[in-house]
């Protein structure tokens, strides 16, 4: 279905999760109504799938559109990109935490998402 050579046109992609290009084998193409057209990336990096869609108004100027977090409003995506990745350490820490939590996951996890420190004792 990729009559118009949108693989090989968008090789080299990043993969929205780990920055990888993408080659062209690894790009399906779903649907192509001619100046839109849905595609699935598949990192062979880290194992990741990514949904697209591309524009073409200009077909010779075809335009990957991928979201970084689609799951993410814009203010919460804005909010992540100025923090530091999650380190080993972080995942130690919620390890420990959660080795003496005797609550459930909502009193864990508070209403503006932010996690509590649990019941005061």
């Amino acid at each position: 279905m990729d009559h118009r050579g949108l693989r090989a046109r968008l090789a080299g992609a990043g993969c929205t999760s780990c920055g990888t290009a993408i080659p062209g084998d690894r790009i399906d193409v779903l649907a192509d109504r001619g100046d839109l057209a849905f595609v699935e990336l598949h990192c062979p990096a880290c194992d990741s799938c990514t949904m697209g869609f591309v524009t073409a108004p200009d077909p010779a100027r075809a335009v990957l559109d991928t979201a970084v977090h689609p799951e993410m409003d814009p203010a919460t995506d804005a909010r992540r990109a100025g923090q530091p990745p999650m380190t080993w350490a972080d995942v130690e820490a919620m390890h420990a935490l959660l080795a003496v939590w005797s609550g459930d996951l909502h009193s864990l996890v508070n209403e503006s998402g932010g996690v509590s420190r649990g019941p005061e004792r």
